[in-house]
């Protein structure tokens, strides 16, 4: 897919000290979970980014001209007893995962960030793992792209009931069950 840099991070990926960063957001409710892979925490598309350091390790990302989901792995390493014990809670399966990737300005000390970073990965949290040591935890995440919902089965009937459970004042499929029985004389009156 092509992507349209802005200038400013054009000339950020052409410079000697580029620093790029990769950051991810779960939307586990109530809460979502937002880290990116630095330090102190960074605002950006409407949400506020918790630094996680090393702590966070994203798979290959992997396109092709092709269409068809490839998925990432993220691993979570020295977890928070209280982001764990959340986790833990959480129906997990499906819940929507973004991975972000950007650059901050070399010319200062500050962490800014150059024009707004990219989404390069869209999708849904398929299995998460949990290894817990003595004292910290590591989650590994397994996320399916979006293009996974195309190798789904759909599961609708062309039914008057299953078009009002969603336009409940369709009439459009009304009469299709009178159809079932119907003798039809098509191009003329009856034959003696």
């Amino acid at each position: 897919m092509a992507r349209t840099l802005g200038t400013d991070f054009s000339a950020q990926l052409d410079s000697d000290s580029f620093r790029p960063f990769y950051a991810i957001s779960f939307a586990f409710s109530p809460n979502r979970l937002n880290l990116w892979s630095g330090y102190n925490d960074i605002f950006f598309d409407s949400k506020t980014f918790v630094g996680s350091g090393n702590l966070l390790d994203i798979s290959k990302l992997e396109e092709t001209s092709d269409i068809k989901a490839i998925g990432m792995i993220v691993k979570l390493s020295g977890i928070d007893s209280n982001i764990l014990s959340e986790v833990l809670t959480e129906d997990v399966q499906g819940i929507s995962a973004e991975i972000y990737f950007g650059v901050l300005a070399t010319t200062d000390n500050e962490t800014v960030i150059v024009n707004e970073p990219y989404k390069i990965f869209d999708g849904f949290i398929d299995t998460m793992a949990i290894q817990e040591g003595a004292e910290t935890s590591t989650i590994t995440v397994t996320i399916e792209n979006k293009l996974i919902t195309l190798e789904r089965a759909i599961a609708r009937r062309y039914t008057d009931q299953d078009q009002k459970n969603l336009f409940p004042t369709d009439k459009g499929l009304e009469f299709v069950d009178d159809l079932q029985n119907k003798s039809l004389v098509w191009g003329g009156g009856a034959r003696d």
